[in-house]
């Protein structure tokens, strides 16, 4: 039976908004979320996430923040009209939303819509006002079911990314990346909610190792937690890899109940109580040496969630000392380590290395890439760095509505001269010949095959 149905949702979109995907009007369960696309089986996030290569968001806030970082506008042609159920050939008296509000805001390139009753629908009802034709791209809704995620992602990832500027995050100081925390949780994002997205793309960067390291599901990943909220990237991360099947050992000196950093106390509690469902995943607090040796020797992945960019110290202390130790001599047996934000023992800020200090395979830095990354010895413990986008700071990084650019070149001029600055503090540091002045040569551990973040010269 046919009932009139009013929208309710609204756009997403900003003035960096590039490409307007367009549905028709949101289906009963899409309104019964509040959010765009939100059949469980509806693909549309699923195809998003792998275009570019993020984990697939869940939640409505996640959803919306990938949207606007990757310069997408999210819309329906339809703001009420007769239909039945979910059938787009039921729909009549359409009448359309104020799509002006999105072409007045933002430089909109391309237009796209999700299914051809869409495209039909802006052909008759906005085509002819805005001037811009809509290209149709197949439906990812369930009903659409000749259609494969894998066909869905190739015909989008053919159409979407042509129009869009992909947004490269400047390297920023710590103390910078920490104001952008507060001003993101100003703006309304907890830091509950990074933490997650944190956690999240550890797991991610975690099951990939474990594929390369051709275990797969039967792979035993063990997660080394500090006591800060880098920790809480780490207990979040053993959580998605539990759910996700994989045999999980999370090693702390702290139980969760005895924390004192916010948001890690809470979010480790939650995660201590999700592990405790799953009878592969355990936890071993305060282990002796014999008992941590045990936990690494029976793991393919350790996640280093230890100390953070917090650390500045030339010493780590006990007893993620010889934590650090027995990962590292672990890994010259093959275990593969994935290090949160920052290899546990280096400075993030100047890229000194403790002793010891983390060898990571890969290291997940958080929003931004810290200056300690990007030194010139920085890949003997960070490995391959990728960035974690979680959260949108574009426009964050805008100064009293300066154009992006603007700030950017801003940034990166006060950043050239506080390298300058460091740089000739740090000159032993900085120094080719200062590399073997403590005996240590960077790829005296690494394995004998070849690896693919070695095959440029890391020294050009």
């Amino acid at each position: 039976m046919s009932e009139h149905v009013i929208h309710t949702i609204d756009p997403v979109f900003d003035r960096n908004s590039r490409v307007l995907v367009l549905g028709s009007i949101p289906s009963p369960k899409s309104r019964e979320e509040g959010f765009f696309y939100g059949h469980p089986r509806n693909r549309f996030w699923q195809v998003l996430a792998a275009i570019f290569d993020e984990p697939v968001p869940a939640a409505i806030e996640d959803k919306r923040d990938l949207l606007l970082r990757r310069h997408i506008a999210l819309w329906d042609v339809v703001a009420s009209c007769d239909i039945e159920g979910a059938s787009d050939a039921s729909i009549r008296n359409a009448e359309p939303n104020d799509l002006e509000r999105i072409f007045s805001a933002a430089d909109i390139e391309a237009v796209f819509a999700t299914g051809a009753k869409a495209g039909d629908l802006y052909a008759r009802l906005g085509e002819k006002r805005f001037g811009k034709p809509c290209a149709v791209l197949p439906s990812t809704s369930p009903a659409n079911a000749k259609e494969s995620v894998e066909s869905l992602t190739k015909a989008y990832a053919a159409a979407l990314p042509e129009h869009l500027r992909p947004f490269e995050p400047p390297v920023l100081d710590v103390e910078r990346v920490v104001e952008l925390e507060r001003e993101i949780e100003r703006r309304g994002t907890s830091l509950a909610t990074l933490m997650h997205r944190a956690g999240i793309a550890l797991a991610r960067e975690a099951r990939r190792a474990a594929e390369t390291a051709g275990c797969g599901a039967d792979c035993r990943i063990a997660v080394l937690c500090g006591n800060g909220n880098n920790g809480g990237d780490g207990w979040v991360a053993a959580r998605v890899l539990a759910e996700e099947g994989f045999g999980v050992d999370v090693v702390c000196a702290t139980p969760p109940e005895r924390l004192n950093a916010h948001p890690a106390r809470e979010t480790a509690l939650e995660a201590q109580a999700a592990l405790a469902r799953h009878p592969h995943a355990r936890i071993v607090a305060n282990p002796d040496p014999s008992s941590l040796g045990a936990v690494l020797a029976g793991a393919q992945v350790a996640v280093d969630a230890l100390l953070g960019t917090g650390f500045e110290h030339d010493t780590v202390r006990k007893p993620f000392d010889g934590w650090i130790e027995a990962a590292c001599a672990e890994r010259s047996r093959g275990l593969r380590i994935v290090a949160a934000d920052v290899p546990s023992g280096m400075n993030a800020q100047t890229g000194k290395a403790a002793r010891p200090c983390i060898k990571a395979d890969i290291t997940v830095t958080m929003i931004a890439p810290k200056p300690g990354l990007v030194t010139p010895y920085a890949f003997a413990f960070c490995g391959a760095v990728r960035v974690a986008p979680i959260a949108y700071i574009e426009t964050l990084l805008n100064v009293r509505g300066a154009q992006p650019t603007d700030r950017l070149t801003a940034e990166a001029a006060a950043h050239d001269a506080s390298d300058a600055m460091k740089t000739a503090a740090n000159a032993e540091f900085f120094r080719a010949e200062a590399e073997d002045d403590d005996g240590y040569d960077p790829y005296s551990d690494r394995r004998p095959e070849p690896e693919p973040l070695f095959q440029s010269d890391p020294w050009s």
